[in-house]
């Protein structure tokens, strides 16, 4: 079969993954963003730098395991010991945010029905500072 293929000149190949398809509208935009960043690298110089805030989030799975205390039952003397699993369900998702400067690293766990935007953000940042 492989011979057959090669003979019809075909290749196996595979896909190569990206983030996320750019339309020619966002690839120019990026550009002028980047124009736009270097011009005030070149008046403001390492100054310039020490103002960029970088940022993510991510959800995460949040568990409370069980204290030795708390899962301890009653049992016959001869009755087998119980036996505790690591897995557990997860009791729920939060958003960590983690943002960064050239100075510092501050991650935090967004409340409920609390929107990420640049309020946000400058609040947290501010607020962290302190």
């Amino acid at each position: 079969m492989g011979h057959i293929i090669g003979v019809l000149g075909f290749l196996k190949v595979c896909t190569r993954w990206v983030l996320r398809m750019l339309s020619d509208e966002m690839k120019a935009e990026r550009v002028c963003i980047s124009r736009e960043l270097l011009e005030c690298f070149e008046k403001g110089g390492e100054d310039f730098l020490k103002k960029i805030i970088t940022g993510d989030e991510t959800w995460v799975h949040r568990y409370d395991p069980e204290n030795e205390r708390q899962s301890m039952e009653y049992h016959h003397k001869e009755s087998p010991q119980p036996k505790k699993f690591k897995t557990q369900a997860s009791a729920g998702k939060v958003m960590l945010t983690v943002f960064w400067n050239s100075e510092r690293v501050l991650a935090d766990l967004l409340e409920k029905e609390t929107t990420l935007n640049s309020r946000y953000i400058e609040t947290y940042c501010i607020k962290k500072k302190n």
